[in-house]
C-alpha cells in the first residue's frame, strides 16, 4: 500500500514539475519571440548593439523621441549612368533608389517589411504593421570608406501613410552599396548596376507626452 501511495505521489510530483517546466518554456519562448520581433519596450532593449555605439553625434535624434524598432536590411543600391548636371560631357553614377528587405534578426530571418525609392519603408509585421513611412535626408557621414554613409532621416508626414508613428530613422552599420568604381563614359549612358549592401535601420517615435 505504501509503495502504491509512494508511486502516486511521485507521479504527481513528476507531472506537476513537467507542467511547470512546460509553462516556463512557453513564457521563455514568448519573451524570446517578443525580443526578436524588434519592438523596443524597455530601456535595456534600447541600448546600442555592436556598431550602433559608434553613431556620430551629428546623427543624433532630437530630444523627445525614442528608439522604437530595429531592423536589419539586405538588398541593393541601384545606380544609373547619367550626364552630370554641371557638365553634360561628364558622365556619373547616380544613385536612383534602394531595394531591400527588412528583417528582425541580424541573420536576416523574420521578414517584416521592404525598403525602396522615396526613400520609403513599408511594414508588413510588427508595431508599425500596415504603415508606410517616407523620409527625407537630414545628415550623412562616412564612417567606413568602403560603404555608403550613415544617415539621419526625418519622416515626411504628408507623404507617409495616415497614422504613421515613425518620426526619425537612422541608417547605421552599413556594409557595401557604393557606386561602381569604374569611371563611366558616353558608351555607358543609361547603364544600370545593382550593388549589394546591408545596414541596420533604427526607427524612432515620439515619447509619451512629447508634442
Amino acid at each position: 500500500m505504501k509503495m502504491i501511495f509512494s508511486k502516486i505521489i511521485g507521479g504527481f510530483v513528476f507531472t506537476a514539475s513537467l507542467a511547470l517546466a512546460f509553462t516556463n518554456c512557453q513564457k521563455d519562448q514568448s519573451t524570446i519571440s517578443e525580443i526578436n520581433f524588434g519592438e523596443l519596450q524597455s530601456e535595456d532593449r534600447a541600448q546600442p548593439i555592436g556598431c550602433e555605439a559608434e553613431i556620430p553625434a551629428i546623427l543624433d535624434v532630437p530630444e523627445g523621441h525614442k528608439l522604437a524598432y530595429r531592423t536589419y536590411a539586405t538588398g541593393v543600391q541601384i545606380y544609373e549612368v547619367r550626364r552630370s548636371a554641371n557638365d553634360p560631357n561628364v558622365f556619373v553614377w547616380v544613385n536612383t533608389a534602394p531595394s531591400a528587405d527588412l528583417y528582425i534578426q541580424p541573420s536576416f530571418n523574420n521578414l517584416v517589411g521592404t525598403h525602396y525609392g522615396g526613400p520609403t519603408w513599408d511594414f508588413t509585421k510588427g508595431p508599425f504593421k500596415d504603415e508606410k513611412v517616407v523620409a527625407t535626408r537630414l545628415q550623412g557621414v562616412t564612417v567606413d570608406a568602403t560603404a555608403i554613409p550613415w544617415l539621419l532621416l526625418k519622416a515626411v508626414e504628408s507623404l507617409s501613410s495616415p497614422g504613421n508613428k515613425v518620426t526619425y530613422i537612422q541608417r547605421v552599420c552599413t556594409v557595401g552599396g557604393l557606386a561602381p568604381a569604374i569611371t563611366p563614359n558616353e558608351s555607358n549612358l543609361g547603364q544600370v548596376e545593382h550593388v549589394p549592401y546591408t545596414t541596420t535601420y533604427l526607427f524612432y517615435k515620439k515619447k509619451n507626452g512629447s508634442s
